[in-house]
C-alpha cells in the first residue's frame, strides 16, 4: 500500500506531480544536487518540489520529509570546501596585542579595516575585525602565538569559529562585537572611539579636573536651570493677576512657560565647544560611547576619517547589575558626542563644509587632505587634480513650521543606544531637544491678515 502510494505521488523525475503548484511556492529538491556533489560535477540548481505547510500525520509526508533532510545531508558532507591557495588570506592571532597580523593582505576590506604598522609595514586587524573577517571567510584565522610569528611556519595552529569566541575577554567585548558585525552586515562602516580620530573640536578637554574645580561646575551648573519654577511660583500668586491683564493667548502661553522647567540646549557651534569643555571622566559602570559608524561611502580615507554620521552606546539588560542610563548619565554622553551634528548642516549655509569643521590634531582636515594632495601631485602629476570650486547644489529651504517639527522630534544631538535582549540587538535613537524654547501654539501673521477659506470662494463663486 505504501509503495503504491509513494508510485501515486512520485512523479518520474522524483519531484510531486503538480502543475498547479507555483514556482514561487517551490522549495529546492536537494536529490539532484547530491548526485552532482558526488560526482564533483557541475553545480547547477534543479527544480524544486512542492511545498508542505502543516504536518498531516501520513506515512507519505514522514518519507519525504526523510529524503529530503537525507539529500540535504547528503550534500553538505560531499562538498569541496575551502579556498585556493593563490587567493587565501591568513591572518594570525597575537595574544600580547589581542589583535591579528595579516603577513600578505588582500583584498576590498582593506579600504575600511585594519591598520598599517609603519614600523614593518603589516596590516593589524583589531579583535572585532579579525573574527568578523573569519566569520565571512574572508581571512583564515590561525594560532600567531603570544608574539608575532612567521607565515612560513608550518606548525601553525588553525583556529575554529568555537576557538575565537572563547578569546574574548568579557561578556562586555562579546555584547560589543555583536553590535559591530551587526552594524558591518548591514553595510556601515564601523570603527571603536578613539581619541587619536578626526574631532569636531579643535582641542581636546583639559587635564583632569581638581577637586576645587569639581565643586566650581557644580555650582555653576545651577544656573544652567532655567526658568525654575521653584523661582517662579512666587511671582505666580492670586495678587499676579492686579499688575497683569492678559489681551492676546499667546501672553498667556508665555507666562505659562516660565513655569516649566527646562535646561539649556546648545545650539550653535560655541554652545557646542563650551558643553564640550565641561565633561566629566566616565565613572566606573557607566555606559560608554562604544563606536563610531560612517554611511557607506566609496571615498572613506581610512587614515584620515571625516566625522562619523553616528555614535552608538552598547546596553545589554540582561546584565547582572546593568540599568537604563540616568539622567546624569545621559547628560555626559551628551558632553562626549562627537559626530556631524545635522542640525548645523541643516541651519547653516550652502558654503557649510563639514571638512572646515573637523579637525585632525588641531589642524583643519581640509588642510591635511589639501596637503597630502600636493605632496600626491608631486610625485605623480599625471594624476588630474579635481576641481574644489565645482558648483554644489542650493539647499531646499523648508517653511518654518516644518522646521519646527524637525527640531521637536529630532532634537539638536542624539547618540543611539543599542539595547541588545537576549541576543536581539534593537537601536534607540536618544536626543536633546529643547521643547522650552519652541512656541507650539498658533501664531498669527504680522500683517493681521487672514486668508479666507477655500469653501467660502468657492461659495461666492457659484
Amino acid at each position: 500500500m505504501t509503495e503504491q502510494l509513494e508510485n501515486e505521488v512520485f512523479s518520474q523525475d522524483g519531484t510531486i506531480a503538480d502543475s498547479d503548484v507555483e514556482e514561487d511556492e517551490l522549495v529546492q529538491d536537494w536529490s539532484q544536487i547530491a548526485k552532482i556533489a558526488k560526482s564533483n560535477g557541475a553545480l547547477t540548481i534543479p527544480k524544486r518540489g512542492e511545498k508542505d505547510y502543516e504536518p498531516d500525520g501520513t506515512d507519505v509526508q514522514e518519507l519525504l520529509l526523510y529524503k529530503a533532510r537525507k539529500e540535504l545531508f547528503d550534500t553538505l558532507a560531499n562538498s569541496v570546501r575551502g579556498s585556493t591557495v593563490k587567493a587565501q588570506v591568513k591572518a594570525l592571532y597575537v595574544a600580547d596585542r589581542h589583535g591579528a597580523v595579516v603577513p600578505h593582505a588582500r583584498g576590498n576590506f582593506l579600504q575600511t579595516m585594519g591598520k598599517v604598522d609603519f614600523s614593518d609595514g603589516q596590516v593589524w586587524l583589531s579583535f572585532y575585525e579579525f573574527v568578523y573577517l573569519s566569520e565571512r571567510g574572508t581571512v583564515t584565522p590561525y594560532w600567531g602565538g603570544q608574539s608575532v610569528a612567521g607565515e612560513n611556519n608550518d606548525s601553525l595552529l588553525p583556529l575554529s569559529i568555537e576557538d575565537l569566541y572563547i578569546l574574548f575577554k568579557t561578556q562586555h567585548e562579546l555584547d560589543n562585537f555583536a553590535v559591530y558585525a551587526h552594524l558591518r552586515r548591514l553595510g556601515f562602516i564601523v570603527n571603536p572611539v578613539s581619541p587619536s580620530d578626526t574631532s569636531f573640536y579643535p582641542n581636546c578637554p583639559s587635564a583632569p579636573r581638581t577637586g576645587v574645580t569639581s565643586i566650581y561646575r557644580a555650582i555653576t551648573s545651577m544656573f544652567f536651570l532655567r526658568k525654575n519654577s521653584l523661582f517662579n511660583n512666587i511671582f505666580y500668586k492670586q495678587w499676579h493677576y492686579c499688575f497683569c491683564k492678559y489681551t492676546r493667548t499667546p501672553q498667556i502661553y508665555e507666562k505659562l512657560k516660565l513655569l516649566v522647567p527646562s535646561i539649556s540646549v546648545p545650539k550653535t557651534i560655541e554652545d557646542l565647544k563650551g558643553f564640550y569643555g565641561s565633561q566629566q571622566d566616565y565613572a566606573e559602570g557607566q555606559l560608554t560611547l562604544t563606536f563610531n559608524v560612517w554611511k557607506p561611502q566609496t571615498n572613506f580615507k581610512k587614515k584620515h576619517p571625516p566625522l562619523p554620521d553616528y555614535q552608538v552606546v552598547v546596553y545589554n539588560k540582561n546584565q547582572r547589575g546593568a540599568h537604563f542610563p540616568t539622567f546624569d548619565e545621559l547628560q555626559n554622553i551628551f558632553r562626549h558626542l562627537d559626530y556631524k551634528f545635522q542640525f548645523l548642516s541643516e541651519v547653516a549655509d550652502d558654503e557649510f563644509s563639514w571638512d572646515d569643521h573637523s579637525y585632525i590634531v588641531g589642524k583643519p582636515r581640509s588642510d591635511v587632505i589639501a596637503s597630502e594632495r600636493k605632496s600626491k601631485d608631486k610625485k605623480d602629476p599625471k594624476t588630474p587634480a579635481k576641481n574644489p570650486s565645482a558648483k554644489k547644489s542650493k539647499k531646499r529651504q523648508l517653511p518654518p513650521h516644518i522646521q519646527q517639527l524637525q527640531r521637536l522630534r529630532n532634537g539638536y544631538s542624539s547618540f543611539l543606544l543599542a539595547v541588545i535582549d537576549n541576543g536581539i540587538i534593537s537601536f534607540v535613537r536618544i536626543s536633546q531637544a529643547d521643547f522650552a524654547s519652541e512656541n507650539v501654539w498658533y501664531v498669527p501673521p504680522k500683517d493681521g491678515l487672514r486668508k479666507k477659506p477655500f469653501n467660502d470662494r468657492k461659495k461666492r463663486a457659484n
